[in-house]
């Protein structure tokens, strides 16, 4: 709005100085020609008629356009005048500058050259725009007009100029500040909210209607605000799985070598026990011998289960999906585990439809049932009850496997699917189990877009897992 102001106000006083020093100067360059036409018009009219017709043109012109013509003879005496007072035969003279201008270029009028020039008065500072050529053989005419009149004109036209300007400038300042606040205040809007997005706060948007360049760089500022506020957050989650992700490798790793720890020492112990020869007869040194055995078959299936997991947890294991009935494969794992020898007596019973049409790996939910089942066969009260019960509803096929016995405290149970939990707080093990059947339950399931979970029965608890039916794509 300043430098508006500013300009339109160096535009003014610059047309009032132009026009008070040039304008003088270019009313005389530019009436040259309209007085060189009056004299050639004069010069034709002049021929063939008497002074005194001559005296009526001159003064009838003088009242149209107000020049002032004079016709002077050889000696500068005035002969002819436009001014009303004057009678033919009077004697007046020329000024001192006409005079001594046109004995100065006497020769080149007698030759028939024009002269047009600003001349001074007598004894004034006022000078006469003066047009002098050849009339006849010994009579010049001058035309002159004063240039008081055009000096007039120029102050007033200065006086317009300046009204106007003001004028102008009270409209300029107007415009200027509803254009600089139109333009200003979207701009400050928009660095306000570059600042907050500078200290990742992406809650303020540009809200302004203008569809010009501010406009299109307020909604780019919204875009690049949303983006970054997608990317950041997205990066923060990102970084949160990351660190969950590394801390369950930290502990993973942790139980790993926890678990590591006992079947190596074992084996290492007994097996130095025989190599110092310290089993007092054969039937000890079979002894120590088994169990070397049972470690070295615990440490080899958790191994194997390790192996499993991260196979299973690297994206290139692949499933071999097909549609088959899972009654069938529950009952054939029940019979399975009916005919093991266990050192606790219990109930193992079956509840499922006739049929059960699934979509899944076969193997791989014949290792979850495995899994599952071992897992309520350890932990199952002695003489207590072991029930396996599957139903469908809609589209899911759901599977329950409860065990008699002691509750799991409410703050293991969201643990429980994680690598080695159930081995290190939940619920005792023996050395049959490797602490990962659960993990790998969880894994296969997830695999086929199931889910898996326990809850805490009054009377014991039950580990369950859904899985979609057979359909067309299967």
């Amino acid at each position: 709005m300043l430098a508006m102001v500013v300009l339109l106000t160096l535009l003014i006083g610059s047309m009032i100085l132009v026009n008070s020093i040039f304008l003088e100067d270019y009313y005389i360059f530019k009436t040259k020609a309209t007085f060189v036409k009056e004299y050639e018009e004069l010069l034709e009219e002049y021929r063939g008629i008497s002074d005194r017709k001559f005296l009526d043109i001159l003064r009838r012109r003088n009242s149209d356009n107000g020049y002032k013509y004079l016709v002077v003879n050889e000696k500068y005496d005035i002969v002819l005048s436009s001014a009303p007072e004057f009678k033919e035969g009077n004697r007046l003279h020329l000024s001192k500058f006409q005079k001594e201008f046109m004995k100065k270029n006497e020769k080149e009028l007698t030759d028939g050259k024009v002269f047009y020039q600003a001349l001074k008065r007598d004894d004034s500072k006022q000078y006469d725009i003066t047009l002098v050529a050849q009339l006849r053989k010994d009579h010049f005419l001058l035309i002159a007009q004063p240039l008081q009149q055009v000096s007039e004109n120029v102050a007033i036209a200065n006086d317009f100029i300046l009204m106007i300007g003001i004028g102008i400038l009270i409209i300029g300042v107007i415009i200027a500040n509803y254009m600089s606040r139109r333009i200003v205040r979207p701009i400050l809007e928009i660095t306000e909210i570059t600042s907050k997005i500078a200290n990742l706060d992406f809650s303020e948007r540009y809200h302004g209607t203008l569809k010009d360049e501010v406009g299109i760089l307020g909604k780019s500022i919204n875009r690049i605000s949303e983006k970054l506020h997608s990317t950041i957050s997205d990066l923060k989650h990102t970084n949160t799985d990351l660190q969950k992700e590394l801390q369950l490798q930290k502990r993973f790793l942790a139980s790993v070598s926890h678990e590591f720890k006992t079947p190596v020492g074992l084996i290492r112990g007994y097996t130095e026990s025989l190599h110092l020869g310290m089993a007092k007869d054969k039937e000890e040194a079979q002894e120590f011998t088994s169990i070397i055995l049972q470690e070295t078959d615990h440490l080899n299936r958790l191994i194997s289960d390790i192996i499993f997991l991260m196979h299973i947890d690297s994206g290139i294991f692949q499933m071999n999906m097909k549609g088959f009935d899972l009654a069938i494969s529950i009952q054939g794992v029940v019979n399975k585990f009916s005919q093991m020898p266990s050192e606790k007596s219990f109930e193992l019973s079956v509840e499922t439809p006739s049929k059960l049409q699934v979509c899944g790996d076969e193997g791989r939910l014949i290792q979850v049932l495995e899994n599952l089942i071992s897992n309520g066969i350890r932990h199952v009260s002695p003489g207590g009850i072991l029930q396996l019960t599957a139903n469908q509803k809609n589209n899911l096929v759901k599977v329950e496997i409860y065990n008699s016995g002691k509750q799991i405290p409410k703050e293991h149970l969201p643990h429980l699917f994680n690598a080695f939990y159930s081995a290190q707080d939940s619920r005792s093990r023996n050395n049959s189990g490797t602490g990962l059947g659960l993990s790998i339950v969880n894994s296969i399931i997830q695999k086929h877009r199931g889910e898996c979970g326990v809850f805490n029965r009054a009377d014991g608890v039950v580990f369950w897992f859904t899985l979609p039916t057979s359909n067309d794509k299967c």
